[in-house]
């Protein structure tokens, strides 16, 4: 990268003049002119942003949501959801049980408030999306999607990011117990990497690092970007891509204020704005694919708590340290940690009156494990009727199987590690098991979906990825099927779901598809 650091307290601040333009402050309509103009500012966008103006070509992006700068966090989880994420985390996917799915709205996207793990896709999913999606290197062309096409991209982000293990000294006790007990257990076991620049473990990364050490893209890629030229349109959003026949020629945007904001493309759109947004704003501009809005896929998650005679603190340490993929390939599950505000963990506690409040008071002696599901399930994402988004997703009899099993195993390894109580947080199930032998409840539990606390905020498809207009949105170059110099750059275009946390990917997928895009574009240039 060519861009300098900077101080990280200061990574979203001291911009160019005329480099934000704040929708909630536009008094006036606005029309503007770039060689790219991408939707979104997430994992996505921000990357595509910065690698397009790396290649010299001028930028703007338009944001829905705000700038939330690190000077204006809050501890608070209602506070910062309500100005960061989409319906202030309460969006929900209707299906057989109604499922909290939680998306970023801010610039940089759900990466303000995640807690930046980066992983690589595995090599086995690369393998799929070219056995069965066609994705691989036919030799006829120079757009597959393989491992050594995302390894350069991979080793540029972690690069830039500064991608590192967590540091022991701010591991903390909840994820040193699960790495430590998970290698007990025979599992294979690790603390995370993570983008991360002097963590302090402070907790915080649900509600956006105090810090700015995590590496998010609002304190990273997207200043960095408009440092160099691009500029960015907040709290802006799009209601379509401009069409001229098929051709994309820019987006209509609207402002939080109610100005029309008109952004012109001399050369093309790159859409980033997530698995759910996505097909709808292209639905919206007159894209008609049959596979729009077909095979959304989610990562569901579920937690187990338990009691420890000896304090847990969770909220020291990184909010996510620990991980286990042990069982992602032959039972399509992960396992990892997450240390939950009191906010959040007040949900997790079972009992009322008196029995709730000692609970709360012990919260300190509390550890929280959680489990990933590669599910098999797929959704569709449509508008819903009074405007918004709206995604039908029911887990399958098999899915709900695995997250059982998962289930059972972090509660043994938490009576293993010492738990006088778990808190397995499943309907029909006692709200608190006492000792080891009880986890054959668990493992006897339901198979129904609603009777398990899941939530997701890993999403996949729905502008699926590949060769044939018939059966996929775009294709290999990231060109939306049937128009021209209109992209797609985020999950939404995923043949399957990853079974690992999917922004590192996301990231890569973006830069590999801005890198041949700006070689293109920048030639055209050259030559014109």
């Amino acid at each position: 990268m060519t861009t300098p650091l900077h101080d990280v307290r200061h990574a979203d601040e001291d911009l160019p003049e005329g480099a934000v333009v704040d929708g909630d402050a536009i008094d006036d309509a606005i029309s503007d002119v770039f060689d790219v103009v991408i939707v979104g500012s997430g994992a996505a966008g921000a990357v595509a942003a910065h690698t397009f103006v790396e290649a010299g070509l001028s930028v703007g992006i338009v944001e829905e949501g705000p700038w939330v700068k690190t000077r204006d966090l809050s501890p608070d989880v209602h506070t910062v959801f309500s100005r960061a994420l989409r319906a202030a985390g309460m969006q929900i996917l209707h299906g057989r049980a109604f499922m909290p799915m939680l998306q970023g709205r801010c610039v940089g996207g759900s990466t303000l408030v995640n807690s930046a793990i980066a992983w690589r896709i595995p090599e086995d999913v690369v393998g799929e999306w070219s056995s069965r999606f066609g994705l691989g290197d036919d030799g006829k062309d120079d757009d597959a999607i393989t491992m050594r096409d995302l390894e350069p991209c991979f080793d540029a982000l972690e690069r830039d990011l500064n991608v590192r293990e967590v540091d022991d000294a701010v591991l903390g006790e909840n994820n040193r117990l699960f790495v430590d007990q998970a290698r007990r257990s025979g599992y294979v076991a690790a603390p995370m990497k993570r983008y991360d620049r002097g963590c302090k473990g402070s907790g915080f990364c649900i509600t956006g690092c105090p810090n700015a050490a995590k590496q998010g893209m609002s304190v990273t890629y997207v200043p960095w970007a408009l440092r160099r030229g691009a500029r960015i349109f907040t709290s802006c959003r799009v209601e379509r891509v401009e069409m001229k026949g098929a051709r994309a020629t820019g987006v209509r945007a609207r402002s939080a204020s109610g100005h029309d904001v008109v952004v012109r493309a001399r050369h093309a759109v790159v859409v980033a704005a997530s698995t759910v947004q996505t097909p709808n704003l292209l639905r919206r501009s007159g894209v008609r694919a049959k596979a729009l809005g077909r095979h959304f896929q989610a990562h569901p998650g579920l937690a187990v708590s338990g009691l420890f005679d000896r304090p847990i603190q969770m909220s020291h340490g990184a909010t996510q340290g620990g991980e286990s993929l042990h069982f992602r390939k032959t039972e399509r599950f992960k396992m990892e940690t997450i240390s939950l505000p009191p906010d959040l963990a007040g949900a997790r506690i079972p009992g009322v009156g008196a029995e709730l409040a000692e609970r709360l008071a012990q919260l300190s002696h509390v550890a929280v494990w959680a489990a990933q599901v590669r599910a098999e399930a797929e959704g569709v994402v449509t508008p819903a009727w009074v405007g918004g988004d709206r995604v039908r997703y029911s887990m399958t009899k098999n899915d709900v199987g695995v997250a059982r099993k998962a289930a059972a195993t972090i509660a043994r390894m938490l009576f293993d590690a010492g738990a006088r109580e778990v808190w397995p947080s499943i309907y029909g199930l006692p709200t608190v098991l006492r000792s080891k032998d009880d986890v054959r409840l668990i493992e006897e539990g339901p198979l129904d979906s609603q009777c398990y606390g899941f939530i997701a905020t890993h999403l996949f498809g729905a502008a699926r990825m590949g060769p044939d207009p018939k059966t996929s949105v775009v294709g290999r170059d990231f060109g939306v099927h049937g128009a021209e110099g209109l992209y797609v750059v985020d999950s939404s275009v995923f043949p399957t779901n990853l079974g690992v946390n999917p922004q590192h990917t996301i990231m890569a997928m973006s830069r590999l598809a801005a890198l041949r895009l700006g070689r293109v574009l920048t030639s055209r240039r050259v030559a014109a």
